[in-house]
């Protein structure tokens, strides 16, 4: 029976994690040492050891176990974790950073960004996410906003995504900017990272990609976030796309964006 890959990557990550529940557990009771009497705080020095232990299983649950703890003080062997050779054990320390949040802003925020360079994509993609946790600073803002011209697209879609996360204000040209990019899901990104940030300046860049947009799936982001805004200059764009454009389902998107404008039609 041929498997869906889907299914086969989501019992890869439940059987880490599994593993990774397991040998908090062994740690936690004692079955790596005397002590019966373990707590959480104590056992970390232990995964933090495990992050450098020969065997690659190992290592990708020391990092996973240590996301489950999401403790501050293991943020500096995160980090050094960010530079191992394998890329799930890159993605899972990546993660664990990201469950930190805001206390791994300032010795972590940075060498996330130029974790969007990795080559592996789904180390991007939780860099991304794990950036959105953590927040941001100016200088990562503009570090990400260099990220956005890279010739790798994965790297634009990881840093867009980012830069959604963080809800900064000082984003805006940069998002704007990002309309124009040849690659559909890096602007429908910047779509929703403008509509995040809900500056009426935004409406009338949106209410243009509705109209001439090649791609369904932007013309529908920017249908949503039209409604979403709530300001009724837009009513013209929506009316025309909700009855003339040629997917049904951006017509739909313009339809209730129209009704949220509208409530009492």
């Amino acid at each position: 029976m041929t498997r869906h890959p889907s299914s086969v990557t989501c019992r890869s990550v439940n059987a880490s994690l599994r593993l990774a529940a397991w040998l908090c557990f062994c740690l936690l009771s004692g079955c790596y040492g005397d002590d019966s009497t373990a707590t959480p705080e104590s056992v970390i020095p232990s995964l933090v050891a495990l992050l450098d232990d020969p065997s690659l299983e190992m290592r990708r649950t020391a990092a996973l176990s240590l996301g489950k703890l999401a403790s501050p003080d293991t943020v500096p062997a995160l980090v050094q974790a960010l530079d191992d050779l394998d890329p799930v054990v890159r993605r899972y320390s990546v993660w664990a950073l990201g469950n930190v949040g805001a206390a791994a802003l300032d010795q972590a925020g940075d060498a996330l960004v130029e974790m969007l360079e990795d080559p592996s994509p789904d180390v991007k993609t939780a860099a991304a996410l794990a950036l959105g946790k953590l927040g941001g600073t100016q200088s990562m803002m503009e570090l990400l906003t260099q990220y956005l011209r890279d010739p790798e697209v994965t790297t634009r879609r990881a840093a867009i995504q980012a830069l959604g996360g963080m809800d900064m204000a000082s984003a805006y040209p940069a998002l704007v900017e990002a309309l124009t990019d040849d690659d559909a899901l890096v602007r429908q990104g910047a779509l929703a990272a403008l509509g995040e940030l809900a500056d009426v300046r935004a409406l009338s860049t949106i209410s243009d990609r509705l109209q001439h947009d090649v791609d369904r799936g932007v013309r529908s982001e920017a249908a949503f976030r039209l409604g979403k805004f709530g300001d009724e200059t837009v009513n013209s764009a929506l009316q025309t796309a909700s009855v003339d454009d040629q997917d049904p389902g951006v017509r739909r998107w313009a339809a209730w964006a129209l009704a949220s404008l509208h409530p009492e039609r």
